[in-house]
């Protein structure tokens, strides 16, 4: 079984397979629902891993607003 690094790790065989299942889904969420219907799905799976993967959100948001909008000195 490979562990979860294999799987992310750009360039190896478990990587390219799990980005070609992920292309054959969102194809065909996207031939069978449409564009925004499939947009809707992945909005909400992100938001799922999100809500269950990120322990403190309040210092995540925080973090990601001034990333986005740094202070001007």
């Amino acid at each position: 079984m490979k562990t979860l690094n294999d799987l992310l790790t750009i360039g190896t065989r478990a990587c390219g397979a799990v980005c070609g299942i992920t292309g054959v889904a969102l194809a065909a969420l996207l031939l069978s629902i449409g564009l925004w219907r499939t947009l809707f799905i992945v909005l909400m799976c992100l938001l799922g891993v999100f809500v269950g993967g990120v322990k403190d959100k309040r210092g995540f948001v925080k973090n990601a607003i001034n990333r986005l909008f740094p202070a001007k000195d």
